[in-house]
């Protein structure tokens, strides 16, 4: 269970997502989309209900963001568990990153997981400050076995 859980934390919001017009902070990008790679800082889970993951249970995170080998900033957020099935777990979340020297880009939505592996997952981007300011858009989280989690972005 701590997997399913982590691999979000891990992985982010992160992340994948579409932005403004304003140029992007990060090397190796187009004009409106970039990715960056999602190394785990801090992350910490709450289970609040019953025993075992339920709806209520918790869990927030800190990552470093790296584009192309470098680092441009750092994530952090929280998400909340909303539903439990059989096979799936559904989150929403709320997140922050923050691009050096740059500005900071915010994210929220619904993410789901399956116990069996990763699902793709995207968030809105919300909003934003200096350089990002007004940023609208979204963030896809990418998931895929023996690779770090990516985040793109696609800003509008």
């Amino acid at each position: 269970m701590r997997r399913v859980f982590g691999l979000f934390g891990v992985a982010i919001l992160a992340v994948v997502m579409a932005f403004t017009t304003a140029t992007p902070a990060v090397a190796g990008h187009d004009d409106d989309r970039f990715q960056v790679v999602l190394r785990p800082i801090q992350f910490h889970y709450e289970d609040v209900g019953r025993h075992g993951p339920s709806a209520g249970d918790y869990f927030v995170f800190s990552e470093k963001l790296f584009n192309q080998g470098e680092r441009v900033g750092r994530d952090s957020g929280r998400c909340d568990v909303t539903r439990v099935g059989r096979d799936k777990f559904t989150f929403h979340c709320f997140v922050t990153l923050t691009l050096r020297g740059q500005g900071k880009i915010t994210l929220q939505g619904e993410l789901r997981f399956r116990r069996s592996g990763p699902a793709p997952g995207r968030l809105a981007i919300t909003g934003g400050t200096r350089r990002y300011a007004g940023a609208a858009g979204s963030a896809r989280l990418v998931e895929q076995r023996g690779e770090p989690t990516r985040l793109r972005l696609r800003l509008r």
